[in-house]
C-alpha cells in the first residue's frame, strides 16, 4: 500500500503562479528578482496557512536558479526545476538554503551558530538564503544578537523571516526588513483551488460543498485542504456532497436561519422556540447559534442595497435566498434585531442559564414586529397610547349616532390624571387648532396620561361630548380633540408620608447596588434623612459623598417623583462639620494636652523647675 500524502503537502505550490490568493506578494517578488532589487531581509507576516513559508521557499529556489539569467519578463520569473540548484532543492540536498525553526531554536546560542554560518560564502550558486520560521518566538537576547548581522549581512546572504504575530517582533527588527503582509485567502479562491484538486484526484464534488469547506477554513488554505481530505475519507464513494459535508463539519445550515427569520417576521414565537430546541438537540452550541443568527441578519442588511451585495460571500443559490428574504424584512427590524442579538452574544458567557438567555433573545426578536408597527403610527392615530385610540373610536361612533339615541348608555367619561414627572406643573403650551383657537397640548409627555373612568349622568356626558366635538369643526377633528381633552386636565400631585418615601428610597438603593454602585455611594444612600413637606434633607460626611449625590440627584429625584406621584419632591444636602483632632507627637505636646485637662500641672512645673524634655 502506498503511503498517503496529505493534500497540503502533495499540492503545495512550487512556483509563484501556483500560489493562491497572494498576487500582490508574488508580483512584487518576481519584479524584484527580474530587476535585481532584492533586499537583504524579508519579513512575511500573515495568518496561518496563507503561504508565507511556501513563498519563502519559492523565492529562495528562484533566486539561485541557474537559468534565471535567460528570463526577460516578470511573468517568466519561475524556477526551471532542471538546473543543479533546483534539483538539489527538490531533493532537500541544497547547501545554500537553510531553514531554522525559531520556536525550538530561540536562544542566543542558536543565533550565534547561524551567524557563524553566514561568514562562509556559497560553494555553488549566487546566494545563501536563511529562512527563519515563527521568528516572533526568538528571545529578547536572541533578537539583539541578530540585529547587526540582519542590518549589514554579506552580499551573498539573504534572510527571509516568517511570522503569524507581527506585533511581537521588535521595532528594530522590523525597521531592517522589507515587510510583506499576506492576506486571508478569499473563500471563492479556496473553493476554485479545491475544485482543481478534486478534478486531478477524480473526486466528484458539489461546488456548494467546496464553498462550505472554504468558508469554514476562514481564509487558511492549509485548513481547507485538511478538511477536504477529511471529507473525502468520510465519503465511501469518494464524492463530496453538501449535506454530508454539513454534517461532518458540524455546521449549522443556512436553511435554519432562513426559517427562523420568517418565523420572527411573522411574530411566531412558539415555532421559533421549537426550532431553537431542534438545533440544540442536534448538538449545536447556543453561542454558535446566536453568532450565526447575527451574521444572518448582517447578510440580510447588506442585501438591502445593490452596492453592498458583493460583500455577501455565498453561493449564487444562497444569494438569491438572501435577496428574497431581505426584500421582505424591514430595515428597522434588521437593525433592532442586530442590536438585540449583539447584546445576547456579549452576555452569553456570563449568563447562568444560557439556554434561557438565548430564548429571551428570541422572545424579544419575535415581539419586534409588533413594537415597530405600533411605533410607526402617529400619536394622533392612537399609536402612542391604546387608551386614546379606544376613546377616539368611541367619540367618532357617538358623533355618527344622533344625540340621546341611547338613553341606557351610561358609559363613564374619561378624565385625565397628570403624569408624574420632574417637569414643572405648567409644562403645557398653546398650539392653534384648525379654527385658530389655542388648545393646550403637552409637547413631549414622558409618561402616557392615565385615564380614569368617572361615571357621570348621560346628559352631562353628552354635553361634555358636544363640547369636545363642536359642530363648526370638520369631521377629522375628533382625534385631536380627544388628545387635547385628555392632556389639558390640571396636574394634581399625590400626597405621601415618610414611610412611603423611605420604602421608595430603599428600593432605589437596592437597584443601584445591583447595578454596581460603589461602597461610598451605598453609605451615602443608607444615611438617615429628614422630610420637610416635599423637601428631603440629607446630611453627608464629606465632599466625596456630596459629589456622588450630585451625580445621582437627577436619577434619584426622577425615580422618587414617579413612584410617589409627586412632582414637587426636592432634595437638599449639607456636609456635617468634622472635628479636627489635634495629633500629639512630642513631649511638649503631651504636657500641653495634660495641662489643659489639669491646670495644676503648670503650677507644679513652675514650682519645682521641671523640664518637659528628659
Amino acid at each position: 500500500m502506498d503511503n498517503f500524502v496529505v493534500s497540503a503537502r502533495k499540492y503545495r505550490p512550487a512556483t509563484f503562479d501556483t500560489v493562491v490568493g497572494q498576487a500582490h506578494i508574488t508580483t512584487t517578488l518576481k519584479n524584484a528578482i527580474l530587476t535585481n532589487h532584492l533586499a537583504q531581509a524579508f519579513l512575511f507576516c500573515g495568518p496561518r496557512g496563507v503561504g508565507k513559508t511556501t513563498c519563502a521557499r519559492i523565492l529562495a529556489k528562484t533566486i539561485n536558479c541557474q537559468n534565471l539569467s535567460k528570463v526577460k519578463s516578470a511573468d517568466a520569473v519561475e524556477p526551471c526545476d532542471q538546473c543543479e540548484s533546483c534539483v538539489s532543492f527538490n531533493q532537500n540536498a541544497s547547501f545554500n538554503i537553510h531553514e531554522l525553526d525559531a520556536a525550538s531554536n530561540n536562544s542566543v546560542e542558536d543565533i550565534r551558530n547561524l551567524i557563524d554560518q553566514v561568514r562562509y560564502p556559497p560553494q555553488s550558486g549566487k546566494y545563501k538564503i536563511y529562512i527563519i520560521d515563527e521568528v516572533h518566538m526568538l528571545s529578547q537576547a536572541a533578537f539583539n544578537a541578530f540585529l547587526k548581522t540582519l542590518e549589514e549581512p554579506p552580499s551573498y546572504a539573504i534572510f527571509i523571516l516568517a511570522t503569524t504575530e507581527k506585533h511581537k517582533i521588535l521595532p528594530t527588527i522590523l525597521s531592517r526588513c522589507q515587510l510583506f503582509d499576506f492576506n486571508r485567502i478569499q473563500p471563492r479562491d479556496i473553493a476554485n483551488h479545491l475544485a482543481n484538486i478534486a478534478q486531478k484526484e477524480s473526486i466528484q464534488a458539489e461546488y456548494e460543498a467546496l464553498e462550505l469547506i472554504a468558508q469554514k477554513a476562514d481564509g487558511g488554505l492549509r485548513d481547507a485542504l485538511s478538511m477536504f481530505d477529511l471529507n473525502v475519507t468520510f465519503s465511501e464513494d469518494r464524492a463530496l456532497r453538501y449535506k454530508e459535508v454539513l454534517d461532518n463539519l458540524h455546521i449549522l445550515d443556512y436553511d435554519y436561519y432562513f426559517r427562523l427569520t420568517d418565523l420572527l417576521l411573522a411574530a411566531n414565537l412558539p415555532q421559533s422556540l421549537l426550532l431553537f430546541d431542534e438545533i440544540l438537540r442536534k448538538g449545536f452550541d447556543g453561542h454558535q447559534f446566536i453568532v450565526g443568527l447575527n451574521e444572518h441578519f448582517r447578510n440580510l442588511l447588506v442585501c438591502k442595497d445593490a452596492a453592498t451585495v458583493t460583500l455577501l460571500q455565498v453561493t449564487d443559490s444562497v444569494q438569491q435566498k438572501y435577496l428574497h428574504q431581505a426584500a421582505e424584512a424591514p430595515l428597522s427590524f434588521l437593525l433592532s434585531a442586530l442590536s438585540v442579538g449583539a447584546q445576547c452574544d456579549l452576555n452569553y458567557k456570563s449568563a447562568k442559564n444560557q439556554r434561557l438567555h438565548v430564548e429571551v433573545c428570541l422572545m424579544k426578536l419575535a415581539n419586534l414586529p409588533h413594537v415597530l408597527d405600533l411605533s410607526a403610527l402617529p400619536v394622533s392615530a392612537g399609536g402612542a397610547d391604546p387608551k386614546i385610540a379606544r376613546e377616539t373610536e368611541r367619540v367618532e361612533k357617538k358623533k355618527d349616532s344622533p344625540a340621546g339615541s341611547d338613553p341606557a348608555d351610561t358609559r363613564p367619561e374619561p378624565v385625565a390624571l397628570p403624569s408624574h414627572t420632574s417637569e414643572p406643573a405648567n409644562g403645557y403650551h398653546a398650539r392653534p387648532n384648525g379654527n385658530g383657537n389655542g388648545a393646550a397640548v403637552k409637547t413631549v409627555p414622558e409618561r402616557p396620561a392615565i385615564v380614569v373612568e368617572i361615571p357621570k349622568p348621560v346628559s352631562s356626558r353628552l354635553k361634555t361630548t358636544a363640547n369636545l366635538v363642536p359642530t363648526a369643526r370638520p369631521v377629522a377633528a375628533p382625534v385631536q380633540e380627544v388628545v387635547t381633552a385628555v392632556l389639558e386636565a390640571p396636574r394634581v400631585d399625590k400626597p405621601f408620608i415618610f414611610e412611603q418615601l423611605k420604602a421608595a428610597w430603599q428600593t432605589f438603593t437596592r437597584l443601584r447596588d445591583q447595578q454596581g454602585g460603589s461602597q461610598t455611594e451605598q453609605v451615602m444612600l443608607n444615611r438617615e434623612f429628614v422630610l420637610d413637606g416635599t423637601t428631603i434633607h440629607l446630611t453627608l460626611d464629606n465632599s466625596l459623598q456630596a459629589d456622588l449625590l450630585n451625580d445621582l440627584r437627577q436619577d434619584l429625584l426622577t425615580y422618587l417623583r414617579q413612584e410617589l406621584r409627586n412632582s414637587q419632591i426636592q432634595l437638599t444636602h449639607t456636609i456635617a462639620a468634622q472635628e479636627t483632632r489635634r495629633m500629639i507627637y512630642t513631649p511638649q505636646d503631651r504636657f500641653n494636652y495634660l495641662a489643659e485637662k489639669n491646670p495644676a500641672l503648670l503650677e507644679l512645673k513652675r514650682t519645682l523647675g521641671l523640664d518637659v524634655d528628659y
